[in-house]
């Protein structure tokens, strides 16, 4: 924890009175506006000790840094490959507030403290078996920085943030011994999503019936510009790349070399790229998405087997340069849907039916925890309502 200088108490009021706030704050202090959640800035950058307040819990700048460095997480390798601090650290606020909620719902719920005792006693001497002994485990834990206490601290969180999950959405009974969410798929219910499905061209939903939509397979050889003519400005680089892939293609073209060994020879990923399989409503999208034009589209839908694009220019968004060739490698006819009297195909429709309905009760589930429950900074309950409206 630091100390504030005279200026800066006087030029960050709230900085203070943000860190920890509760029943034994003057009220005065509860009053005050909470900072604004900046995703251009680090969490530390508007407060200096407590970040905030979930539920029960006060959630500090430590445990932002703690779950920065967790290797079982995704942070510390976006921080690494160049991702602002910012968005980072405040993407880590929403997780750990929104967990926090899910963990102390469980808990209040009334699920017998005895029983999750006993259930985290077991996991824990499981564990000790399977590492070879406490002292090997110990070490282990010491290797996650994580002691014995916190790593059962963990597991009980776990136990309550599921139990609220399952029984939320009906997976397992409540705290009175009953379920109280109908999960029946009332099969007028599935015939008609399947009529719905059975009609479309999306082709997840036709691949859920059993069909398929036409696809299209295409393979790629990505020239950039900064690495096959670093030497040159921009414009002429982009000239000299464009040559090259023309040289390329013709070479393809007139059976001088596969398109294969061009892409092992000159690829940027030097022919490691895994094929693209599209629809071609969906390469009509990455026409005009990646290429900014249809041309993409147009030759997917007009080529032969074997076929190579014209070089197609592309601009990443961090202003890099490329010149890419396509080459048609297949093209897979449209299958029919399997008939509803199909068993799997009921199977796979009640799956999906399922995971969208669980999808849609959690997040009303969740919504309700994040309206009802303590939360500061303020600006943190729409940062979370956002986030679970469009999805996380």
């Amino acid at each position: 924890m630091r100390a504030l200088s005279s200026t800066q108490q006087q030029s960050r009021p709230l900085t203070c009175c943000a860190a920890i706030i509760g029943l034994a704050l003057p009220v005065t202090a509860q009053e005050l506006p909470a900072p604004s959640l900046q995703p251009d800035l680090p969490v530390s950058a508007y407060l200096d000790w407590g970040v905030g307040i979930s539920g029960e819990k006060v959630i500090t700048t430590s445990d932002i840094f703690r779950a920065e460095s967790d290797p079982s997480q995704d942070w510390g390798r976006q921080l690494q490959l160049g991702a602002q601090r910012g968005p980072i650290q405040i993407s880590i606020l929403q997780d750990l507030a929104m967990t926090q909620l899910e963990i102390d719902a469980g808990r209040v719920r009334g699920f017998d403290p005895k029983l999750v005792e006993s259930l985290v006693d077991n996991h824990f001497e499981r564990q000790v078996e399977r590492y070879g002994g406490a002292t090997n485990f110990t070490k282990l834990l010491n290797d996650w920085r994580m002691t014995p206490s916190r790593f059962r601290m963990g597991v009980t969180s776990d136990l309550y943030r599921s139990w609220w999950r399952d029984s939320s959405l009906g997976k397992q009974p409540g705290p009175t011994g009953r379920v109280s969410v109908d999960r029946y798929i009332r099969p007028g219910y599935l015939y008609s999503t399947y009529k719905a499905f059975a009609e479309s061209v999306d082709p997840e939903k036709l691949m859920i019936v059993g069909g398929s939509a036409e696809e299209i397979i295409l393979q790629r050889i990505i020239l950039p510009v900064d690495e096959h003519a670093p030497e040159l400005e921009p414009d002429a680089g982009l000239k000299k790349v464009s040559l090259l892939a023309e040289q390329l293609r013709a070479q393809v073209l007139e059976g001088e070399a596969t398109f294969e060994a061009q892409a092992n020879a000159w690829d940027a990923n030097r022919g490691q790229s895994e094929p693209l399989q599209r629809t071609l409503d969906e390469i009509r999208g990455m026409s005009r998405t990646f290429h900014n034009s249809d041309l993409l589209h147009e030759f997917a839908t007009t080529a032969q087997i074997g076929h190579v694009s014209a070089p197609l220019s592309f601009v990443a968004s961090d202003g890099r340069q490329a010149i890419v060739l396509y080459a048609l490698s297949e093209h897979l006819s449209a299958t029919p849907p399997k008939p509803f009297s199909d068993l799997k195909v009921q199977h796979s429709l009640r799956t999906h039916l399922l995971s969208e309905l669980d999808r849609r009760r959690m997040t009303r589930a969740r919504l309700h925890l994040v309206q009802k429950s303590h939360l500061h900074p303020t600006d943190l309950r729409p940062v979370l309502m956002r986030h679970e409206i469009q999805g996380r």
